[in-house]
């Protein structure tokens, strides 16, 4: 029995020694892939943010060289440039649309109220470095009955506070509430000091601005209108449809009223489209050749290509066919890539002529951080913001990030 029992313990011995053993040897084999693994994830962030860093440094570049080419072809047709000339900065967004999403967002049910100035804070930054801000603002503001084409004053005055100061109601969507509906959308927003054009409602239908001594001219044309034929002869009288016989009469009038720089605003091409079509073309060819000196395209939604071309004078005109939406909520992910136009020109102090100086731009993006969202949509400067991104922040996620990286390849590829 004693023998048995000393068995019985050298078994059970050797039976703890191997147990402890395996245990070892698990855990050791568990501590290796514990460290394995950790380093092949350093190893990957490391790589991440490598490639990141390379992401962003080729975004830049892209982006520099985007007006480069431009604003060299000013510079070498940029004469007698003396101390005493004078700049103006002007900044253009394209359209400005106010989406039933978009109410729904800004509604406060407690108060009944609407605010709006979530989506323009962090963009209004980037446009009120300028002498004069304009856009087109293609959603009726009106006083009641709000939908997805008409807007309380409230969200006119979320974009006046965001930098803009003048607007175009010449636009497809101009006569959707009649001709009562233009004169309503005109008189609510002349009231919290935006300059109005677009309406053909007084004497003239265009705009002089005097900045720093400078006569500039703002005229505005539709080429589109939705639902034409159904309108009447008054109310198509009531806004700015484009007519060239019209047009040379208008710029002939801003001449004679001392203008020395002349700017128009067109809303016409094809929506959700990068490219440029002929009767776009057409237009762009007949108002150079009446001497205007700079044409800012909207309706498509989407960014198009910019060109410069000389006038008969030898001046530089510059053409943007579309500056894309400054805000909407539309479903392309291409609507959802905007920018900020800036143009700087110069008064010659030996001639007195005014003359394109520079363009640059801040792109812009409209984020939309979710139905459950506080601030649903939002403005966001697409550069800076690709640019700060750290995947470890969770300031925006990296689905998020892809998408703007997309976003800003796609804006360089179609203006560079």
């Amino acid at each position: 029995m004693a023998r048995n029992r000393r068995n019985t313990r050298r078994i059970r011995s050797i039976r703890d020694v191997l147990n402890m053993r395996t245990f070892l040897t698990i855990v050791g084999i568990l501590m290796a892939i514990i460290i394995v693994c950790i380093g092949i994830n350093t190893y990957k962030r490391h790589e991440d943010k490598t490639n990141l860093a390379k992401q962003k440094e080729e975004i830049e570049k892209q982006s520099e060289a985007i007006f480069a080419s431009i604003n060299q072809t000013i510079s070498k047709t940029n004469q007698n440039i003396s101390e005493s000339d004078s700049y103006i900065k002007m900044s253009a967004v394209g359209d400005i649309l106010c989406s039933e999403e978009m109410l729904e967002d800004a509604y406060n049910s407690q108060t009944k109220t609407y605010n709006f100035s979530h989506m323009f804070n962090k963009a209004s930054g980037y446009i009120t470095d300028a002498d004069i801000i304009m856009g087109t603002m293609e959603t009726g503001i009106v006083d009641s009955d709000y939908n997805g084409e008409r807007a309380p004053v409230q969200f006119a005055k979320a974009v006046k506070n965001s930098g803009i100061n003048l607007v175009t109601i010449a636009h497809n969507h101009s006569l959707d509430s009649g001709a009562k509906g233009i004169a309503e959308t005109k008189k609510n927003l002349e009231d919290i000091g935006f300059d109005v054009i677009g309406d053909n409602s007084e004497e003239n239908d265009w705009i002089i601005k005097e900045i720093k001594n400078t006569k500039i001219a703002f005229l505005t044309y539709t080429d589109l209108l939705d639902d034409k034929s159904s309108k009447t002869k008054k109310e198509l009288e009531s806004v700015n449809i484009f007519d060239e016989e019209q047009v040379k009469e208008d710029i002939k009038s801003v001449k004679n009223e001392g203008a020395k720089y002349i700017c128009v605003m067109m809303h016409w091409g094809e929506a959700i489209t990068e490219n440029v079509s002929e009767r776009q073309k057409e237009i762009a060819d007949f108002l150079v050749q009446q001497g205007v000196d700079l044409i800012l395209g909207s309706h498509p939604s989407v960014v198009q290509p910019m060109e410069i071309r000389q006038n008969k004078d030898g001046k530089n005109v510059f053409i943007a066919y579309s500056i894309g939406t400054y805000i909407s909520t539309l479903q392309a992910e291409e609507a959802r890539t905007e920018l900020v136009l800036n143009i700087e020109l110069r008064r010659s102090g030996t001639d007195g002529n005014v003359y394109l100086n520079k363009i640059n731009y801040t792109p812009l993006y409209v984020l939309d951080n979710g139905y459950s969202a506080d601030n649903r949509y939002q403005l966001i400067d697409l550069k800076s913001t690709i640019s700060n991104y750290n995947s470890e922040d969770g300031t925006i996620t990296e689905a998020t990030y892809d998408k703007l990286v997309k976003a800003m390849e796609r804006l360089n590829r179609i203006l560079g």
